[in-house]
């Protein structure tokens, strides 16, 4: 995992962009960003650095990286002819994507992209999430896989709780407050390096009982039995990892994320072929939201969001959403 970098480099002309590049690739891999999605955006920023040193006649230095350039390109892609909304709006969320990180790292001193905007305003296809009946079927492929008690247990976790990848990936025991009638899941260093706690539900305490009963010499697993069995703050057994792989080590993020991906795989058509745990993220919130209309702030909480902004994205109805309340305007002469 890529080492966070704690303290602003003044000196921003030490880092080549490329070289930046190739870091947050690899920190994407790392994290919770399927195989897709770290190809096409690292494509993307690749494109923009070229474009630049077509425009400039010079490689982008990191103090050449202004909201001006960004917002230049943008506006050429639009330009181009062929290019779509939706190719556009990926070339941005890429590079928004790539100086975010750059901005947390200490590289950047302030964000160029916090304030460019998607083409046509924010898209919402992408925070859909995944409809119930392929939320099951991913549960069900689980079910049946290798390793089936932890693989559903991953899924039910970031299903039920809207963590990150690599923050599930980071959960020790000692980080989960397991009790028969209520749970909580402690976040020590989300995005931004921000603690944050989230209560744990009954189908992710289920779950969860079922993949660690053998681990606590629990013979018949239940909520009660495995909560009286779970190792005590501070002790040697607090500190083991959560999760573990099929050689008794500790799971990494990317050999979690590539579980995930061997599952929606193995689901065939039941499940989109692009799902990721970032999916699972967007499945709770527009979930959450759906219960509790309005209730920004408690889901910016659940996430870990710093900004507002971010979570309202998910306030916003698909178009499959939009097309009933469409098709009954009085407008329409043929309203069914």
């Amino acid at each position: 995992m890529q080492q966070r970098v704690t303290s602003f480099k003044a000196n921003l002309n030490e880092w080549t962009a490329q070289h930046l590049l190739e870091q947050w690739s690899r920190y994407l891999q790392d994290h919770d960003r399927s195989t897709g999605t770290v190809k096409k955006y690292t494509q993307a920023v690749a494109h923009f650095l070229t474009w630049y040193e077509h425009e400039e006649r010079s490689p982008l230095i990191l103090s050449s990286l202004t909201p001006i350039a960004l917002i230049g390109y943008r506006n050429a892609l639009q330009h181009e002819q062929r290019k779509s909304k939706s190719t556009v709006n990926l070339q941005v969320s890429a590079l928004r994507s790539w100086c975010g990180w750059m901005t947390e790292q200490g590289y950047l001193a302030a964000d160029p992209a916090a304030h460019v905007k998607l083409v046509g305003g924010e898209a919402s296809t992408s925070r859909a999430g995944l409809k119930s009946a392929q939320v099951n079927a991913l549960l069900r492929q689980a079910q049946i896989s290798r390793d089936k008690e932890r693989n559903y247990a991953t899924i039910q976790v970031l299903l039920q709780t809207g963590i990150r990848l690599s923050e599930c990936a980071a959960l020790t025991f000692e980080d989960i407050t397991f009790g028969e009638r209520s749970g909580l899941l402690q976040v020590r260093a989300g995005k931004g390096n921000k603690a944050r706690t989230v209560p744990l539900n009954a189908s992710a305490r289920e779950a969860i009982a079922a993949y660690v009963a053998p681990r606590l010499e629990v013979e018949k697993p239940s909520l009660k039995m495995v909560a009286t069995r779970w190792p005590k703050p501070k002790s040697r057994e607090a500190h083991a990892p959560l999760w573990l792989s099929q050689k008794g080590g500790a799971l990494s993020t990317s050999a979690m994320g590539q579980v995930i991906a061997n599952l929606v795989k193995a689901a065939g058509e039941l499940v989109p072929e692009e799902t990721s745990a970032h999916t699972l993220r967007h499945t709770f919130a527009r979930q959450y939201l759906a219960q509790y209309p309005g209730d920004v702030v408690g889901l910016a909480t659940l996430l870990g969001h710093s900004s507002l902004d971010t979570t309202r994205l998910y306030s916003q109805p698909s178009v499959e959403q939009l097309a009933p309340r469409v098709e009954q305007l009085n407008l329409n002469a043929y309203e069914k």
